[in-house]
């Protein structure tokens, strides 16, 4: 029994946050709001991550250990994460901050259990609109984007990366209000002959963010630059040996 994967972009989107995070193989993460397992399979599967899932619905991990009974999986709340400090190296939160009803203290536990180094991912709704539009979407949001940097600035982070997604919400809503097979398209469906990110006259967005604590992005940033110049350095040695072996050769060719 395999988990399914019900958010905008899928693992498709997945796979491009855990790449943008640039996690080493074997990194601990914890999938915050798991659902029913299918990001923590995947991350063991295509990654060779050591992932934790947690869920506030014991129903949706005990689905998740169904499927994969050799994962780990457990029940809790992001508000109040039952694991050490510094117990992983990237917190991923997909599509999850905008439901919770304190996002700002789910931030606070995942930036707890962070490491020194570590990231928090998230892909979440936002507002793409100029302006304040009433009523609001029935759907969850957690404002523009400036209010999204707040609320992480208010938790200790920074955006490192910050991409629009939206295309692949609108892809969601539309497949959402799509019929089913076989069946013809009723009233019911009225609301895909608008733009699916507009809803309620609010422009409804998607990102996807990797944030990092200002320590933890120096430090990044140092490992960035250490690694640019030991390649570097690396480069100019081989050259130097390879100019070096070149001489000889040509030296030995005329003797």
């Amino acid at each position: 029994m395999s988990a399914t994967c019900l958010r905008p972009g899928g693992l498709e989107l997945t796979e491009r946050i855990v790449g943008l995070a640039r996690l080493p193989r074997r990194a601990r993460v914890l999938d915050v709001g798991c659902g029913s397992g299918a990001t923590v399979a995947h991350l063991v599967d295509s990654h060779g991550l050591l992932p934790v899932g947690i869920d506030a619905s014991p129903a949706q991990v005990a689905r998740a250990r169904a499927a994969r009974p050799d994962l780990d999986f457990v029940a809790g709340r992001a508000e109040d994460l039952p694991f050490a400090a510094g117990a992983f190296d990237a917190v991923l939160a997909e599509c999850v901050l905008s439901t919770l009803p304190n996002a700002r203290a789910a931030l606070r536990e995942m930036v707890r259990v962070l490491s020194g180094e570590g990231c928090v991912v998230l892909t979440d709704l936002y507002d793409r609109g100029d302006d304040d539009v009433r009523p609001r979407s029935t759907l969850p949001s957690l404002g523009r984007r400036e209010a999204v940097e707040a609320l992480l600035a208010g938790a200790g982070l920074e955006a490192e990366t910050w991409e629009d997604h939206t295309g692949v919400l609108a892809r969601l809503l539309w497949d959402m209000a799509a019929p089913a097979p076989g069946r013809a398209a009723g009233p019911e469906r009225s609301v895909t002959t608008r733009p699916p990110g507009k809803l309620a006259g609010r422009r409804l967005g998607y990102f996807a963010c990797v944030a990092r604590t200002r320590d933890g992005r120096a430090a990044t940033s140092a490992t960035v630059t250490s690694a640019t110049v030991t390649s570097a350095a690396a480069t100019r040695a081989t050259a130097t040996g390879a100019a070096a072996t070149g001489a000889k050769g040509v030296h030995g060719a005329r003797s």
